[in-house]
């Protein structure tokens, strides 16, 4: 069990026990299909995780800037506010790693890294498990009062208030660097003089001291953030999804028995309702969809470790994506599912940049002796 992953974050973890091992310097055996698909799709993983990193940087940047708007600002809205926060950090310090190591460098120790680059790996690695795992407690919470508002209507709106949505993330922001405390003792860099027997310069990251006094604890590491922290939200969220959708179903029945009754104005609010119900049920399984292959896959590699040494360290790349995507995914899934956020985005972006235009036009118009007249379109509200 001396090679099992102890972070959310596949790739490098894989990198580094799989290259600085006792057998570092053995002939290397027939590659397998499976490391030949890892050593094929590595070549180009830089460049697809770098157009997928920037997509979602900025849609997170415009997440953020639509969300806070005035007339925006709701308990969900907010804990999407997060979300959104936490998917750009963890894409912002992806975009330089997967940079570095995959374009400009290769994540082998022979290509002779500086020991600035290995700390800065280092440390993103810690700080990407630490934004990803806030990012997969946020959307628990996300569910969780999705769920409360949609299954329990009467208490929903007194539950899940904006000082509640607030003091939630609050809450996990600091409980999830408290969790992933552990994992910052799990690596060091060092000269590679110092693991490799033969004459060569630059510096690498092996497991600390700590971890080779201790066998236990990167097994104990692996199997909770690893297969625990994935597998169990991803549970609860498939749950939670499952009873909304169930009740969403049940209300939409009675909803067309009532439908003769129903005033058109109720009807509208009804829709833009479900809507937005949809569209966070969207988010959440998405998010399950990305995760869950990743704890299935981790829960076999704990159990085997051959599994892991031949499937799951050479899918680490593709894990990643899977990762990424979920975190740039979002911006897409408002402007489908969301009528709000469509007006919202329009508003401020293409209403004011046309507006701006007409502006510019009417000075010039005036300087010709032209009078032109024009329209501003102001935010709407719809709560």
């Amino acid at each position: 069990m001396s090679a099992m992953l102890s972070q959310a974050n596949v790739t490098m973890a894989a990198i580094l026990n799989s290259t600085v091992s006792d057998d570092l310097l053995t002939t290397a055996s027939t590659p397998t299909p499976m490391e030949e698909f890892q050593k094929s799709y590595g070549k180009v993983h830089g460049y697809v995780s770098n157009i997928v990193c920037i997509f979602g940087v900025l849609s997170n940047i415009l997440n953020v800037i639509v969300l806070t708007r005035r007339h925006m600002i709701t308990p969900t809205n907010c804990i999407l506010t997060a979300l959104a926060i936490a998917d750009f950090l963890t894409m912002l310090t992806y975009l330089v790693y997967a940079t570095y190591f995959y374009i400009a460098t290769e994540p082998k120790w022979e290509a002779n890294h500086s020991q600035g680059w290995m700390y800065f790996i280092l440390v993103h690695n810690h700080f990407i498990i630490t934004c990803h795992n806030m990012a997969m407690w946020f959307t628990v919470s996300l569910a969780v009062f999705r769920y409360i508002f949609v299954c329990h209507h009467v208490i929903g709106n007194r539950l899940c208030s904006l000082q509640r949505a607030v003091l939630t993330i609050t809450i996990i922001v600091i409980a999830t660097i408290i969790v992933c405390i552990p994992n910052y003792f799990l690596y060091k860099v060092v000269k590679l003089t110092e693991i490799v027997p033969v004459n060569v310069t630059g510096y690498w990251i092996v497991d600390s001291d700590f971890v080779k006094a201790h066998d236990f604890y990167k097994v104990l590491i692996f199997w909770f953030f690893g297969v625990i922290m994935k597998v169990a939200p991803c549970i609860l969220l498939t749950l939670l999804s499952s009873m909304i959708i169930l009740t969403m179903h049940q209300a939409s029945k009675r909803r067309v028995r009532l439908l003769q009754q129903t005033r058109s104005s109720d009807h509208d609010v009804n829709h833009e309702h479900n809507r937005t119900t949809w569209m966070l049920v969207s988010v959440v399984l998405f998010f399950v969809i990305t995760e869950m292959p990743q704890g299935i896959l981790a829960m076999i590699s704990g159990l085997n470790d051959h599994f892991f040494q031949e499937i799951y360290s050479n899918l680490g790349d593709v894990l990643d994506l899977l990762v990424l995507l979920n975190s740039a995914v979002n911006f897409i899934l408002y402007c489908i599912m969301s009528q709000q956020f469509r007006d919202t985005f329009k508003n401020l972006f293409v209403l004011n940049w046309m507006c701006q235009r007409q502006q510019y036009g009417k000075v010039n118009g005036h300087q010709n002796g032209i009078t032109q007249y024009t329209t501003v379109k102001t935010e709407v509200t719809m709560l």
